[in-house]
């Protein structure tokens, strides 16, 4: 399964630096089924313009919604887990500019072999 992590550029390095999608300040990792910058509701003072394509094969420490009390409106296709997630089941790192998403900084891992 395809999820994704949205995230800023600052919060984008700190990841890459890490080699992992640590837990957000809720104690979860926040992904999504749904792959638009538009859906995530995300403010322009927020600047959520990268996304992390995270390839799962087996999601059962997943739930299929976030908690009641954590779900955003609208937010169905969310996912959370309290793991965090590593570098080696990343699949791209995205970056919207100019109306369309590409490749940041050539860091696509389809290839990459797996530790």
């Amino acid at each position: 399964m395809r999820l994704y992590h949205f995230t800023t550029e600052e919060k984008l390095e700190q990841i890459i630096e890490k080699g992992c999608i640590d837990l957000s300040s809720e104690g979860v990792v926040w992904l999504t089924k749904n792959k638009e910058l538009e859906a995530q509701q995300w403010t322009e003072e927020e600047n959520a313009k990268f996304r992390i394509s995270v390839s799962l094969l087996n999601i059962s420490h997943f739930g299929k919604t976030a908690p009641r009390q954590e779900l955003l409106q609208g937010a169905a296709d969310w996912y959370t887990t309290k793991q965090p997630i590593l570098e080696k089941l990343w699949v791209d790192i995205e970056w919207f500019k100019n109306n369309h998403w590409g490749i940041y900084k050539g860091l696509s891992y389809k290839n990459k072999k797996r530790k």
